[in-house]
């Protein structure tokens, strides 16, 4: 698994594949409880409705992107947190390719 993508700020306003619905991202790397175990890349809610109640909080991830229709707000701390980001999306690639490996991130063996 890789998670070498370049991700879009809070605020940015998506279309996903197979969607007639627009969507904001709120949101990054995240679990749902449909897929236990596996990270998306982002969360969402959709625009310009928002965040109603729990149950509507969207995840996926980026090759889902059809078209992108707005982009969020960006100053120099949301930069700093996405070179961030990417470092940790990195880490969380790698573990996971671990552990589908059968190695343990500890010490670096097999299981």
């Amino acid at each position: 698994m890789t998670r070498d993508i370049s991700y879009f700020p809070i605020g940015t306003v998506v279309v996903l594949k197979d969607s007639t619905a627009a969507t904001v991202i709120s949101g990054y790397l995240a679990e749902n409880s449909n897929m236990p175990g596996y990270t998306w890349d982002y969360t969402g809610f959709v625009y310009p409705i928002g965040l109603r109640d729990e149950n509507e909080v969207y995840t996926f991830d980026h090759t889902q992107i059809e078209q992108v229709l707005a982009i969020g707000y960006q100053d120099g701390e949301c930069f700093a947190f996405m070179n961030n980001l990417r470092e940790v999306a990195a880490k969380m690639a790698e573990l996971d390719d671990m552990k589908k490996a059968g190695i343990d991130a500890e010490n670096g063996e097999h299981q």
